[in-house]
C-alpha cells in the first residue's frame, strides 16, 4: 500500500492558501467534522473485526476517509488529528515508510501541532533508533492558571538538580545533572507572555547538565520539586509575596515541597463572589470518589477494560499528586474494588467536613466513535444527552419514588451550586487541555445521585469514552492514566488558586469501606 503522492502533493499547494478563509468557513467546518466523525466510525467498525480479518483494501478505505478531512480542511484540529490516525494505521499493516512519510508530513505542514513532539520519537521508533538512555530531557510543557504557570519536564532515570537565578534581565535556572537533551529539543524555545514568565528556553550547558532557563517577570518567584512513575521535574512560578527574599546562588533543592502563597480570592467567571470567596475560605480536604466499584463494574470497553478499575487507578494517582503538591488532606470513598453505594459517598463528604468532592467516572456512548470528556455539576438539566448520562451514573441508587420530592429540595436549595459551576470549569478545561484528550464536550449540569446532598463544592468528570476502542487502548497504559490524573490535579489546583490561598494539612489515608 503506497502513499496518495498527488493527494499529499495537492496538499502541500492548498495548506498555505486555502487555510486562512477555510478556518473561518463555519459550513466547510462542520463538513469537515462530519467527516472526521464518519472516519472514526469507520475506522471503529474495522476494530470490531479480529486482526487476521481486517484487508489491505479495508485500511486503505479507513485511510482514504481520513485522507479526505485534510482535504475539506487543511489547517484545522482536525487535520492533525487525521494525519496521526493515518500514520497509526500505516503502522498496523507494516507499512512502516508509509507511517514515517505521514510523520513527517505533520511535522514539516504543522509545527504547532500538539503531536509534533510525539510524531518526532515515532519517527525515530520506526526507523530504528535506540530508545533514549537514562538521564534524557525529552519533553518540555507547561500550564497557564490564573495565578500561576506549571512547567513539567520528562527526565528518565534518576538525576538531581540545582537552582539559581540571574538579573539583566530577571531569569530562573534549573541545571539538571547527569542528563542529555533530545536533539528533538535544541535550540527551542516557548513564549509564554504570561504575567508571571515570559519565556522557557532549554540547552546542553555542559556534557553533562541540561539547563531549564525561565525568564521571569520580576514579580514572580520559582519553586521545583520532583515526582516519579514516570519521572519528571515540576517547576511553579508564583507570584512573590512582598516580604518574600529573592532567589540566588544556587542551591541544592531535590524533593523540596512548594511554598504555598496567600493571596485574596478572586471572583468566578461570571464575575459573582460567593460567600466561599467573601469569608475568605480555603481548600484544606479533598474527597476523591472512584465511581463504581465491587459487582458495579461501570462500563467495560471493548477489549474487556472495566471502568471502575480505569477510575480507582487514576483516582489513586490523584491523590498522590493532591497530598504531594498542594499539602491538602485527601480521603478516597474506596480504595480497593468494592462497592459503596451512592448516597454513602456524598455522606463520607460531609463526615469528613471536606471542602471538595470529586467523583471520576469513564462516558460510554452507543456509538463507538465518540470521544472526548466533560465536567458535570449537580442541577437539573433539560438535554436529552445529559439525562442519558445521568441515568446511567444513577443506575444503583437505593432511592426510591417517594423521596421524589425531598430529592428535588435538596438540589433546589443546595448553596453550594455557584462554586460547583466554578470548579467544574476549572477541572474541565484542565482535562480538555490534556494531550489526546479529544472534543471538549463542555461544562455540563445533571441530576446525579452521587452529588445530591453534598456540603461541599462537587463535580463529576467523565475522563474518556471507554467505549471508545481508541480511548480504550490509550487509558490501558500507566503513563496515560498519570497524564488523565495530572490534568485533574490540574484542575484542583487551579480552582485551589482562585480562592484566598491553600491551607496546608499532613495528607492522610483514610478509606471508607
Amino acid at each position: 500500500m503506497k502513499i496518495n503522492a498527488v493527494l499529499i502533493a495537492a496538499l502541500l499547494s492548498i495548506s498555505t492558501l486555502a487555510a486562512p478563509q477555510q478556518a473561518q468557513n463555519a459550513p466547510l467546518l462542520e463538513k469537515a467534522r462530519q467527516a472526521y466523525v464518519s472516519a472514526q466510525a469507520l475506522e471503529a467498525s474495522l476494530d470490531e473485526r479480529p486482526e487476521n480479518d481486517r484487508s489491505r483494501d479495508e485500511y486503505l478505505k479507513v485511510i482514504n476517509a481520513y485522507q479526505r478531512v485534510i482535504v475539506i480542511t487543511p489547517h484545522t484540529a482536525y487535520a492533525d488529528d487525521s494525519l496521526i490516525a493515518i500514520a497509526r494505521l500505516y503502522e498496523e499493516t507494516k507499512n512502516n515508510a508509509g507511517a514515517i512519510k505521514t510523520l513527517k508530513f505533520l511535522i514539516h505542514e504543522y509545527p504547532s501541532s500538539p503531536f509534533k513532539d510525539a510524531a518526532e520519537r515515532d519517527i525515530a521508533r520506526l526507523s530504528g533508533v535506540p530508545p533514549p538512555k537514562a538521564g534524557l530531557v525529552d519533553n518540555i510543557r507547561y500550564w497557564e492558571a490564573q495565578n500561576s504557570v506549571r512547567v513539567v519536564v520528562d527526565v528518565g532515570g534518576d538525576v538531581t538538580f540545582n537552582q539559581g537565578d540571574a538579573k539583566d534581565p530577571d531569569r530562573v535556572f534549573i541545571d539538571i545533572s547527569p542528563a542529555k537533551l533530545h536533539s528533538t529539543l535544541i535550540g527551542k524555545q516557548w513564549p509564554v507572555k504570561s504575567g508571571l514568565l515570559r519565556q522557557i528556553r532549554v540547552g546542553q550547558y555542559d556534557i553533562s547538565t541540561v539547563r531549564v532557563v525561565l525568564d521571569v517577570v520580576a514579580i514572580a518567584r520559582v519553586t521545583s520539586f520532583t515526582l516519579r512513575d514516570p519521572d519528571r521535574l515540576i517547576i511553579d512560578v508564583l507570584p512573590k509575596p512582598a516580604d518574600a527574599p529573592r532567589i540566588s546562588g544556587s542551591q541544592e533543592i531535590r524533593g523540596a515541597s512548594p511554598e504555598k502563597i496567600i493571596v485574596p480570592a478572586k471572583a468566578t467567571n461570571a464575575g459573582a463572589r460567593s460567600l466561599v470567596r467573601s469569608l475568605g475560605l480555603k481548600l484544606s480536604r479533598v474527597v476523591i470518589d472512584a465511581g463504581h466499584g465491587g459487582h458495579d463494574t461501570g462500563t467495560i470497553g471493548q477489549r474487556g477494560y472495566a471502568e471502575k478499575e480505569l477510575v480507582l487507578d487514576v483516582a489513586r494517582r490523584l491523590k498522590d499528586l493532591i497530598g504531594t503538591e498542594l499539602g491538602a488532606e485527601v480521603v478516597m470513598t474506596r480504595n480497593d474494588d468494592s462497592f459503596v453505594p451512592l448516597e454513602s459517598r456524598t455522606a463520607i463528604a460531609n463526615q469528613q467536613q471536606a471542602d471538595m468532592f470529586i467523583s471520576i467516572h469513564a462516558n460510554s456512548s452507543a456509538v463507538r466513535a465518540v470521544r472526548g470528556v466533560e465536567t458535570y455539576f449537580l442541577n437539573f438539566t433539560s438535554s436529552r444527552e445529559a439525562l442519558e448520562t445521568a441515568s446511567r451514573e444513577n443506575a444503583t441508587s437505593d432511592r426510591s419514588i417517594h423521596e421524589l420530592q425531598d430529592l428535588v429540595k435538596k438540589i433546589m436549595l443546595r448553596e453550594k451550586v455557584d462554586e460547583s459551576r466554578e470548579l467544574a470549569r476549572y477541572m474541565n478545561h484542565a482535562l480538555a487541555a490534556r494531550k489526546g484528550s479529544g472534543t471538549d464536550r463542555g461544562v455540563k449540569q445533571a441530576p446525579f445521585v452521587v452529588l445530591i446532598g453534598a456540603n461541599m463544592p462537587s463535580i463529576l468528570a467523565e475522563v474518556c469514552f471507554i467505549s471508545n476502542p481508541q480511548d480504550e487502548k490509550f487509558v490501558k497504559a500507566p503513563q496515560n492514566r498519570q497524564a488523565i490524573a495530572e490534568s485533574l490535579f490540574e484542575g484542583v489546583r487551579s480552582y485551589a488558586e482562585s480562592l484566598s490561598g491553600t491551607k496546608t494539612a499532613k495528607t492522610q489515608d483514610k478509606i471508607q469501606e
